[in-house]
């Protein structure tokens, strides 16, 4: 008698999880569905010309390098810091 409780639970969790499976895939569905609306919209407008995209990337590129040589300039002068804060204290040891 004690297995057909067991059994019971068993089978309720099955239905359970089979509905929020069930939900899961709806919702999947609908975001899926909105993201591709979303895409739609997002596309390059047309009164865009191609010197004005070339513009765009290189103005991207050249921003991207000015981040990159400003993050090694950041990472040097850090790293010298730390190098003379070693020589002090390994002076005064």
């Amino acid at each position: 008698m004690g297995t057909l409780g067991c059994i019971h639970d068993m089978m309720r969790r099955d239905k359970e999880n089979r509905e929020l499976r069930q939900r899961n895939r709806e919702r999947m569905k609908e975001t899926r569905r909105r993201m591709t609306e979303c895409r739609r919209h997002t596309e390059l407008p047309p009164t865009l010309s191609v010197e004005k995209l070339e513009e765009i990337k290189k103005q991207t590129q050249e921003k991207e390098q000015a981040d990159q040589n400003h993050a090694f300039r950041i990472k040097l002068i850090l790293g010298l810091a730390i190098l003379i804060l070693l020589l002090l204290c390994g002076f005064f040891l």
